[in-house]
């Protein structure tokens, strides 16, 4: 193994540990053989401690579903409707828990949130937030009967579906979803997102 190819390694296998073990059930050594990495201080010498490699795995799954966010949102245009909006910002998090890893995402973006805001800019919380204020702004001309506050209601409740769907919450006993499964449930979280955001104001 290449000494480039290390820290993807442990990230990987910490990744892997953290989302059936947590943090508190997941220790140095158990990465390390997941990995296959014989050097037991590794972990030390590329993420400080077993704290900093799990906020380098919890930033790394939030940079990506950011990253996905703005490829979509900037792929879309100017000319996008609510349900490509809402698509763009669902579908990440669908990607995810068909690949088996939603439940984890959904509780590391439960976490970032969870610290003090004095974190948000090292954790990803505030790269998350700047992300939804885009998609917002995106829909605001869509959407002239919401006002600002409105419609930061309703993303949040479009936000809280999607991280409901990525956990199972309400699975009632049917299979975990596939890779074959990314369409119909990015669909069926875009359309009674789409009717939310269009419904008549609540005030």
């Amino acid at each position: 193994m290449s000494e480039s190819a290390t820290p993807v390694r442990l990230l990987d296998a910490a990744e892997e540990l953290l989302a059936v073990s947590g943090p508190a059930g997941t220790s140095v050594r158990d990465v390390l053989r997941r990995a296959g990495v014989g050097n037991a201080a590794a972990v030390g010498y590329y993420f400080g401690d077993k704290d900093g490699l799990v906020a380098a795995v919890e930033r790394r799954v939030v940079d990506g579903v950011v990253a996905d966010r703005a490829r979509a949102l900037q792929g879309l245009g100017e000319d996008a409707g609510v349900e490509a909006l809402v698509d763009g910002w669902v579908r990440p998090i669908v990607a995810l828990r068909c690949a088996g890893r939603g439940r984890y995402a959904a509780r590391v973006f439960t976490r970032i949130f969870d610290q003090p805001p004095s974190r948000w800019e090292a954790n990803g919380a505030a790269a998350v937030r700047a992300m939804a204020g885009r998609y917002c702004t995106a829909l605001a001309p869509l959407l002239p009967h919401l006002d600002d506050v409105e419609l930061a209601w309703r993303w949040q409740c479009v936000t809280a579906t999607t991280d409901f769907y990525a956990i199972g919450a309400l699975d009632f006993g049917q299979p975990a979803p596939g890779p074959d499964d990314v369409d119909p449930h990015v669909r069926r979280l875009v359309v009674p997102g789409s009717a939310l955001l269009r419904a008549e104001p609540t005030g």
